[in-house]
């Protein structure tokens, strides 16, 4: 007994298996932190990139809508049996309707170059409409380009008449788009009829006589005629195409050297001075170089909250805290429970010296040393349970961080998770051989190689669909080696678009994969509805469902995520179906070479 007082005795500090217990608690909970800090810093990035992404996407459609009423007037001025006049003109756009469908476009116009020798014809011919028709202002150049016509008159009238070959961002941008034979915008520019002189471009593109764009730079100079020309003013396009309201971002728009268009200042909606993120992106703007700044505001902020990580590092050191705190209560009591043990041995030493006259008191003092005894068995197995407590705690702690970003673990953070539980486990262990202790002497783009066709019937597996739905395969490929998490991302949402979208009952979804020279065809094909025509490629637009929202699973994103994979590695595809009954989507994929060789030169 006196030895075993004599191990207890030492006790009343903090032993070594306290320090580890606390020391893995503090590292389980900087753990959780740092994991669930990448985590939520993942997401955020991932968010402001496709706002990023988006907002330059809408300025490259609307563009390209542009564009498109640029042809159509170089259409009309070929379709014309003789020279388009000014009243044609005036006809054509008051149709295309340029102030509602193109919102932005400060004035449509045409062009006309007109060398030297034909300038008397040309002013005789335009002062018949205009009597007070003139070029302006006066250059050195040997050839001119007026502006003929602009539409709407009224708010463009200065532009009549105007030279492009005055000024070189005008005339080197026309230039180009007659020897390109493409669509053309000029540098940074301010427009004549713009009292505010604010930035603006002109947007070209080419006429040629033969209706065609010519191959050598001698049959351009014959057969080119003029311009179809817009005129925009920056601010007013920004408006029209990405009004700020309740943006998540912010941006500017930079040519070269000069600023083109900014909401990156103090009076700009929702503008962040200390943005979480900023990024610069070149984009090819029709044969100019256009960088977008692009910035989170305030908006984004709001409603990204980062507080998660914080509040998982409070609690933990939280519950390290009180860790340490029982652990020093539990530490007196155990003084005080040998220091009890002591007293009871010295008074048994003492009854046993007076044995013979006192056997009644020795009796009684046995009696209280068995229950000494139990208090200190009573006493390992609260302190036990005690330290499990907050042990539990940090489990439970992991087990729902665990949970909470199970969707978004990354191998190596599952196996930081692991790694944890089994330090917990471990903990556990040694807790129980602390009690046992206690009652001594009283008791990477990644290839990997899988069967194609098991690799299909698992993906629909997942989906525990209704056992009416009813999968085939027919695999003649068998082992493939590729870049395993694109294919799986195209199959999966193929598989659950034709599972989804299409009818539960006796529904039949047929997965082939066949060998093609030297790459891989497969098809999804089902029985369902089918879908029509006009529909079969808006599919794979983004956020494009044909039901209502309500009506269906998914974000409108999957098919979208398909086409964009499918092109970055340079593979075919097509939808067929007749709108009525069943939908076949077919796709190439590249061997194992050829996406080694592509993603080499990437």
């Amino acid at each position: 007994m006196y030895k075993h007082s004599k191990i207890l005795s030492g006790s009343w500090r903090l032993h070594w298996t306290h320090w580890v217990v606390i020391a893995l608690s503090l590292l389980l909970t900087f753990s959780a932190w740092f994991i669930t800090s990448q985590q939520v810093q993942q997401k955020t990035k991932a968010q402001f990139d496709f706002q990023a992404d988006q907002i330059i996407e809408l300025v490259q459609e609307r563009m390209a809508k542009y564009e498109e009423a640029l042809w159509a007037g170089v259409a009309l001025l070929h379709a014309m049996p003789n020279k388009t006049s000014r009243d044609d003109w005036r006809v054509f756009a008051t149709r295309l309707k340029i102030e509602s469908r193109f919102p932005g476009i400060n004035g449509l116009g045409v062009i006309h170059y007109v060398s030297e020798a034909s300038m008397p014809d040309y002013l005789n011919w335009q002062r018949e409409s205009m009597p007070n028709y003139a070029l302006h202002p006066k250059h050195n150049e040997g050839e001119y380009w007026p502006i003929t016509y602009i539409e709407p008159l009224a708010s463009n009238q200065k532009a009549v008449g105007l030279d492009m070959a005055h000024e070189k961002n005008r005339y080197n941008a026309a230039k180009k788009a007659r020897d390109t034979g493409e669509a053309n915008i000029t540098g940074p520019i301010t427009l004549v009829q713009d009292a505010k002189k604010t930035p603006g471009f002109l947007f070209y593109a080419p006429w040629y006589g033969d209706d065609r764009s010519p191959i050598h730079a001698v049959s351009q100079e014959t057969t080119f005629l003029g311009l179809v020309y817009a005129q925009f003013i920056m601010h007013k396009l920004m408006d029209g195409a990405l009004a700020n309201t309740n943006r998540q971002v912010n941006f500017s728009i930079d040519d070269g050297e000069e600023a083109l268009y900014s909401e990156l200042n103090a009076n700009s909606e929702n503008y962040d001075s200390k943005p979480l993120f900023l990024e610069k992106i070149a984009v090819d703007m029709y044969g100019r170089h256009w960088v977008f700044t692009v910035q989170s505001s305030k908006l984004f902020r709001e409603q990204h909250s980062q507080t998660q990580p914080i509040m998982i590092l409070i609690g933990g050191i939280v519950i390290d805290a009180l860790l340490f705190f029982i652990f020093i209560l539990l530490s007196r009591a155990n003084r005080r429970a040998v220091a009890y043990a002591d007293k009871v041995t010295e008074d048994l030493k003492q009854s046993n010296q007076a044995l013979m006259a006192a056997h009644s008191d020795i009796q009684m003092r046995n009696t209280e040393l068995v229950e000494a005894n139990k208090d200190l068995d009573q006493f390992a197995f609260v302190a036990s349970h005690d330290l499990k407590a907050p042990l539990r705690g940090i489990s439970q702690l992991a087990q729902w961080i665990e949970e909470d970003l199970k969707d978004s673990l990354t191998p190596q953070t599952s196996e930081f998770m692991t790694l944890l539980q089994g330090r917990v486990s471990r903990l556990d262990k040694l807790l129980d051989a602390l009690l046992s202790y206690s009652r001594i002497g009283r008791e990477k783009a990644t290839f990997e190689t899988f069967n194609l066709g098991g690799r299909a019937t698992e993906l629909f597996s997942f989906l525990s669909p209704d056992q009416t739905f009813e999968f085939r395969c027919d695999d003649e490929v068998g082992d493939i080696t590729t870049v395993v998490v694109p294919l799986e991302i195209v199959l999966r949402n193929l598989i659950a678009n034709a599972y989804k979208h299409h009818h539960k009952d006796a529904g039949i979804i047929t997965f082939t994969a066949k060998v093609k020279d030297d790459h891989y065809v497969m098809t999804i094909e089902d029985n369902g509805p089918g879908i029509p025509q006009e529909h079969q490629q808006k599919i794979f637009e983004l956020f494009r469902t044909l039901k209502p929202r309500d009506e269906v699973e998914g974000s409108g994103l999957g098919l979208s995520m398909v086409k964009k994979i499918l092109e970055r590695y340079g593979c075919e595809y097509q939808v067929v179906s007749d709108g009525k009954n069943g939908t076949t989507f077919c796709f190439d994929w590249p061997s194992e070479q050829q996406l080694k060789d592509m993603l080499s030169k990437q």
